[in-house]
């Protein structure tokens, strides 16, 4: 399953073998540490798939949302967990969402326009969005699907007043690989519907969005990428009517399974975890501007990440999720 990217021995091998090499975009240089603040392995599931953030109960700090699946007992869950001052506990479980032939893919973001943010979870025949209620999750919405995408994040757009789910969808095959761009779903007239989507980008890996360079705007923001090769980080932005590509640059010698953007004053950092095992935080202007990064690995298979405030302190942490099921939390800044 893509989600979780399994590893042939030989793709293990090749990962170990590149721990020798330091092909950086841009050297570390004065970027100062981010630290582990928290792990835990064999987390909830056989599997973890993917990661994703949100203040889903109104309650002024970020939750996280995880989704994970066991493979024997054919199930896949979709969780919301809260930090309770020393570990993540579960405050809901979706019913089994697991289907025949199809992946799981998840979204958090404010869709509807209520005030809070909401569930998004796409396989391949429906999607569902579920929505904290009167002190439970509840869902709300269900239509036929559009597919489970391997890649999957949330955007905005200048011209849509809610958060929109953009998602991968294969235009063609080149060399043996999959060419995407990327759908943006939104919410209008009581459903989802396709409402932008941007040219051919290449082998697309992750997905996420945010107002990198403070001007208000929000640029969407893809890793590209084939196999367990390096790719490059890919800025685009909506420009006289269409999306066009404002840079692109290989950040990390290994892939970026996993990206999510981090609020900074007026606009929004690039954190990012590779598949080293490997956790950075970027500014992003007239190029990346590389500000942070671990110092100890995390282990390979890195899958997917969250940002959020999480402790509740006003500080923002970085949620990385690794194969099989392994939970880690960096610090990403200080609380006041």
């Amino acid at each position: 399953m893509p989600h979780h990217r399994h590893r042939t021995w030989a793709a293990a091998l090749f990962v170990l073998l590149a721990l020798g090499a330091v092909p950086l975009a841009r050297a570390a240089g004065a970027a100062r540490d981010l630290p582990e603040v928290y792990r835990q392995d064999g987390f909830l599931m056989q599997v973890l798939l993917a990661a994703a953030a949100g203040d889903v109960t109104g309650e002024g700090k970020s939750q996280l949302v995880l989704s994970g699946r066991n493979y024997e007992t054919q199930e896949n869950y979709v969780f919301l967990l809260r930090w309770n001052g020393r570990h993540f506990d579960v405050l809901w479980q979706s019913p089994n969402l697991w289907e025949p032939v199809s992946h799981l893919a998840m979204a958090v973001g404010d869709f509807t326009g209520a005030g809070t943010d909401q569930i998004a979870v796409l396989t391949r025949t429906r999607l569902r969005l579920f929505a904290w209620r009167d002190g439970q999750m509840q869902l709300i919405h269900e239509e036929a699907g559009w597919g489970a995408p391997e890649e999957i994040g949330v955007v905005r757009h200048p011209d849509h007043p809610h958060d929109l789910i953009a998602v991968s969808r294969q235009h063609a095959i080149a060399d043996d690989l999959p060419q995407k761009g990327v759908e943006l779903l939104g919410w209008r007239n009581g459903r989802f519907r396709l409402l932008w989507e941007t040219p051919t980008m290449g082998r697309v890996r992750a997905i996420t969005g945010g107002d990198l360079n403070g001007d208000g705007a929000w640029e969407l923001v893809v890793e590209i990428g084939a196999g367990t090769k390096p790719g490059q980080v890919q800025v685009w932005g909506w420009r006289q009517g269409r999306y066009v590509l404002l840079d692109a640059e290989p950040l990390r010698p290994a892939p970026v399974f996993a990206a999510a953007t981090v609020p900074a004053g007026t606009g929004h950092l690039l954190a990012v975890a590779d598949d080293r095992g490997r956790g950075a935080v970027y500014r992003w202007g007239s190029g990346f501007e590389l500000l942070a990064e671990t110092s100890r690995g995390l282990g390979w298979a890195v899958g997917s990440a969250a940002a959020g405030d999480f402790f509740g302190d006003g500080s923002r942490q970085l949620v990385v999720v690794g194969y099989p099921s392994r939970l880690h939390v960096l610090q990403l800044e200080a609380g006041p």
